[in-house]
């Protein structure tokens, strides 16, 4: 998914503004034209609504995430990881995915003396970032 046209500006306005009158103001356009889009980003889960007096239209983690990246792959990934065993290496391992925001869908574990292989599933994260962010923790880390 790519972060462009005007779904790319609305986001990136949603960094200053939280209404859709705002945001509508500074495209020079309707505001039920911003709400259609809205309503689109948030079933995508890209930003959350809220009504009320402090109400207005956020951006999400996974929103953020995109304008950061300016992409983001829903592509699953399988990869694995040698590493010398210990307590905590897996929680090191999900924590180091979880901040370049990446999901683990499904982990699988074999021990072989002191050395663990994980196989690990994961969505949008690069294979590149990944092993850079990896590189202190496992010994070895190949894409299947």
């Amino acid at each position: 998914m790519k972060l462009e046209g005007t779904t790319g500006k609305i986001m990136m306005l949603l960094k200053t503004y939280s209404t859709t009158k705002e945001i509508a103001e500074q495209l020079n356009t309707h505001p039920k034209n911003i709400d259609r889009c809205i309503r689109v980003l948030r079933d995508l889960g890209l930003v959350e609504t809220k009504k009320g007096k402090y109400g207005g239209v956020f951006l999400t983690k996974e929103g953020r995430y995109l304008i950061d990246k300016k992409n983001i792959s829903l592509i699953t990934t399988k990869v694995q990881i040698v590493a010398k065993d210990r307590i905590g290496l897996l929680a090191d391992i999900s924590s180091k995915v979880s901040e370049i925001n990446g999901n683990i869908l499904s982990t699988t574990l074999e021990r072989e003396m002191d050395k663990v292989i994980i196989w690990l599933v994961v969505e949008n994260v690069e294979f590149d970032e990944l092993k850079e962010k990896l590189k202190h923790i496992v010994e070895k880390m190949v894409m299947l």
